[in-house]
Parts: structure tokens; C-alpha cells; sequence
């Protein structure tokens, strides 16, 4: 079970370290978010800002209060923290009432009282006692999260047990809403009613309800599933797949590399050849003497077609 608060209970002058944990549990069963109706993908929520209709950042967010007259007020994160900050770590005893005197409506979250420390462990026993034998409770001051509350200390078997309470401005007084108050119940109705509630009250056993809507959803759920298909995670049948896919890719690459490698060893036979033909001296001897015979040729081919141009007459005009 997961520890929500640690701090002291403190009765006058006395601190016991106690842990909180919570007693129910609201959201034990299948949660349901907003998701796309047409893929099932999940549906964030953006902040927007209505009055210039365009999405903000989280950080331009601030904490305000409005008016039923229109006015405003947006309060800094200064002027927020100048207030009187709760004592989060302090379960404060104000008092003790009869066990009886506070109405049920005004209960919230109950809470499991544990001892965190064995050396304080007996004042925790003492209070607890204390409680049970006078059949009273203690009246508490709490800081839960942000938020400070009301809280009662009551014995509840073994334990001690911590549940929030509404503050007296919080509780709304029901006006106009009984019946009218001049009906009668004649004594044989009422025999007839009280008859009939020890009847649907045989053989009842509080732990044996359930929630009859989350088992019917959890069933639902449960066959669409069985529907669905799962979505796709690499495992290991998946990972020896692809290395099988890997090893004979590298093959193939390998033997596709083969006919290269030979033709690329063919060029440098050849540049090879070429290098050594130029180190060798007559080869390179014979080679020079070509070429110059060549040029020489070119030459005197050149100086003919001058010469003839110049020995050949202008036409009349």
C-alpha cells in the first residue's frame, strides 16, 4: 500500500509520526478516456484562450478570479505565495466531540492512520484508546495536497483512522425541499414499512456487493479486445527474423562486390603495364623518335600549303 502523506499527529505537546494511506479506492476499476471515434487515438485537451480564440502556452496560464459583474482579477505567483501557507506535515487536534455529533453528509476521504516510528508507537496506542473508550472523535486540521481541511480522528479496530470533512460554509442547508410537513403516517403503515425492511434485510452481506456496471463494462472491454488486433512489438521470433534478413543481405552484397573487385584488379593490371612501357628506355627511345618524325612531318606539310598560297596569282576583279 502507497504511503499519500507522511507527518505527526500533535496532541498539545506531543508529536506522533504517522503515514496516511488511503482507505477506498475511487478509480479501482476501468478508466475510459476521450479518444477520435473514427481510429481510437486519445484526444488531448489544449489550452485556449477565449478571448483572442487561439491555443496559449502552459506557461502563460495564471490563476484568477471572476467577477459576477464582469470584473477580473489575475493574481501573481507573488501574490500567492504571501498568503498563509497550510502546515502540510501536521495533523493538528483542535478537539473532542461525541462520536455521534457530526453528521455523516460532511465526510470525505477516509484515510489509514499508520505508525511510522516504533519509539512513538505508544502514545499512538494511547490515543487511539483514548477515542475508543470515551466513544468520541477528534476533530483535526489537515493539509492533504494544496488544499486544507477539516478531518476526524476516530479508533477503528486496530488502527486509527483519518477522514476529511467539509468545511460549516461548505454545507448547503436543503430549503424548500422535504415534503410538505402535515402528511401523517398512521402506526400501521409504519409497522407494515419497518416489516417489510427486515425482510429485503435477511441474509444481507455488505461485502458481497459489487459493482454490477464496471464488471459488465470490464466484460465488454474484455471481448472487444479479443477482436482487436494487437499492435505490433518486436520480439524475439521478430529479432531472429531480421538478423536471418540481415546476414543474407550481407552475402548478397558480398558476392555483388566480387565482379567489381575483379574488374577494378583488371584497370590496375593495365595502368601497370602502362607505367612500366614509360620506365622502359627503348620503348620510351622509339616512342620519342616517332613522335618527332610526326611533328617533322607537320611541319612540312604546313610550309607547302604557305608557299603555294603565295605563288598563286589574284583573279581579275
Amino acid at each position: 500500500m502507497q504511503a499519500v502523506w507522511r507527518g505527526v499527529i500533535s496532541l498539545g505537546t506531543i508529536d506522533i509520526p504517522v503515514v496516511l494511506y488511503k482507505a477506498t479506492e475511487t478509480d479501482s476499476g476501468l478508466v475510459l478516456h476521450q479518444v477520435h471515434a473514427e481510429d481510437g487515438s486519445r484526444v488531448h485537451h489544449k489550452w485556449w484562450c477565449e478571448e483572442e480564440d487561439r491555443e496559449i502556452e502552459h506557461r502563460d496560464v495564471a490563476k484568477g478570479y471572476q467577477h459576477p459583474d464582469g470584473r477580473r482579477v489575475v493574481l501573481s505567483d507573488k501574490e500567492l505565495a504571501a498568503l498563509p501557507p497550510p502546515d502540510k506535515e501536521r495533523i493538528s487536534v483542535l478537539a473532542s466531540v461525541d462520536d455521534g455529533s457530526i453528521d455523516p453528509m460532511v465526510l470525505g476521504q477516509a484515510y489509514h492512520v499508520g505508525g511510522s516510528d516504533p519509539m512513538t508507537d505508544r502514545f499512538y496506542v494511547l490515543l487511539r484508546e483514548t477515542l475508543r473508550e470515551s466513544g468520541r472523535v477528534a476533530v483535526t486540521r489537515v493539509a492533504i495536497g494544496t488544499r486544507e481541511s477539516l478531518a476526524v480522528l476516530r479508533a477503528h479496530d486496530d488502527l486509527l483512522v483519518l477522514q476529511t470533512m467539509s468545511w460549516p460554509e461548505e454545507v448547503r442547508h436543503p430549503t424548500g425541499i422535504a415534503p410538505e410537513s402535515d402528511i401523517a403516517v398512521r402506526p400501521q403503515e409504519l409497522k407494515m414499512a419497518m416489516h417489510l425492511m427486515d425482510i429485503l434485510s435477511e441474509g444481507f452481506v455488505l461485502e458481497e456487493l459489487h459493482d454490477d456496471y464496471q464488471q459488465a463494462l470490464q466484460r465488454v472491454v474484455a471481448d472487444r479486445l479479443e477482436e482487436a488486433a494487437p499492435p505490433h512489438h518486436a520480439d524475439v521470433t521478430d529479432l531472429t527474423v531480421l538478423l536471418q534478413s540481415s546476414l543474407e543481405a550481407v552475402r548478397s552484397g558480398r558476392a555483388d562486390a566480387a565482379p567489381a573487385r575483379k574488374s577494378a584488379a583488371g584497370k590496375t593490371a593495365s595502368a601497370a603495364k602502362r607505367a612500366t612501357a614509360k620506365k622502359d628506355p627503348a620503348t620510351g627511345a622509339a616512342s620519342g623518335r616517332k613522335t618527332a618524325a610526326e611533328n617533322a612531318s607537320t611541319r612540312n606539310t604546313t610550309a607547302e600549303n604557305t608557299a603555294a598560297k603565295k605563288t598563286t596569282p589574284r583573279r581579275a576583279s
